[in-house]
């Protein structure tokens, strides 16, 4: 059973590899739709970033935004409706975005055509997984990040990051 709102925090490992890889501008105002338990506002706030959160527990449903408040998004969506969260952040006027998202996103015919539409300029592969679904055992995800440095790209940079921080 999926819990409510599709609702799965970020591990800090993670968020903590993306502040340190993004390379956006720290005058950047970063807005993060999904804040859940803000633990990525935090993180980003402690590296000198401007966040504006939002989350659907407080009243602010990401699908019910028909203009963005920042051109940057950086969150942990739901998986479930992740094509639609896609396309919808590019439809509101998001042009940077780097999504948490499960490793397996682009490979099948529609995350090819999605791709074909919103190609991210950076696909990047996590060397570790995670205990993502909470149950306190062993890792069970392996995820991966999507990032979009702008809303047009022609080629995507493939990359693996490292637990230690280092990108390849």
């Amino acid at each position: 059973m999926r819990n409510t709102n599709d609702f799965y925090p970020t591990p800090q490992a993670i968020l903590d590899v993306l502040v340190e890889n993004l390379d956006w501008s720290k005058n950047t105002v970063i807005w993060e739709p999904c804040a859940g338990d803000g633990r990525l506002v935090d993180t980003f706030e402690n590296h000198g970033y401007q966040v504006i959160a939002h989350d659907i527990i407080s009243g602010n449903d990401f699908f019910d935004w028909s203009e963005s408040p920042s051109i940057a998004l950086v969150t942990n969506p739901p998986f479930k409706p992740i094509r639609q969260f896609i396309d919808h952040a590019f439809k509101i006027g998001i042009s940077k975005m780097a999504l948490v998202c499960p490793e397996r996103l682009w490979a099948c015919k529609k995350g090819k055509e999605q791709f074909m539409r919103h190609q991210p300029s950076r696909f990047v592969n996590l060397d570790w997984r995670e205990d993502y679904l909470g149950k306190g055992g062993k890792a069970d995800r392996a995820l991966a990040i999507s990032i979009w440095d702008g809303a047009i790209n022609n080629k995507t940079k493939y990359e693996v990051w490292s637990k230690n921080g280092n990108a390849s």
